[in-house]
């Protein structure tokens, strides 16, 4: 009974977890293009940490992907821009939105994210 008790528990615990929202938290993991040939490939993180606010996005004037240190998180959501220069960044709040970005290789629709590991 206590074994049970405590699985189900353990279970309810994950569930937390892995249900939990990534506002307040980071990821990280790759960005490959699926165009065969193509081979583009880099490494991405999304956000920032609950003390180490940042924002991501693809500036498309550079063709890079852009992490930005913020001061708060009330600033999230706010228009950024490229620090190289002055153009908008094209903000990615969670890996699914790469898909929307033109690979910088080749300028297909083609990107790919898999996130590897989740930070606060």
């Amino acid at each position: 009974m206590k074994t049970r008790d405590g699985l189900i528990s353990l279970v309810i615990f994950c569930s937390c977890i892995l249900l939990a929202s990534t506002a307040l938290a980071g990821e990280s993991g790759t960005v490959s293009c699926t165009k065969p040939g193509c081979g583009y490939h880099t490494n991405l993180s999304i956000g920032g940490g609950r003390r180490s606010p940042s924002v991501t996005g693809y500036c498309a004037k550079q063709k890079k992907f852009v992490r930005i240190k913020i001061k708060s998180w009330e600033d999230y959501r706010k228009p950024h821009y490229c620090p190289g220069g002055k153009e908008r960044l094209q903000p990615i709040y969670s890996g699914s939105e790469v898909a929307r970005i033109p690979c910088p290789k080749c300028g297909n629709l083609s990107l790919r994210y898999q996130r590897r590991l989740m930070f606060d």
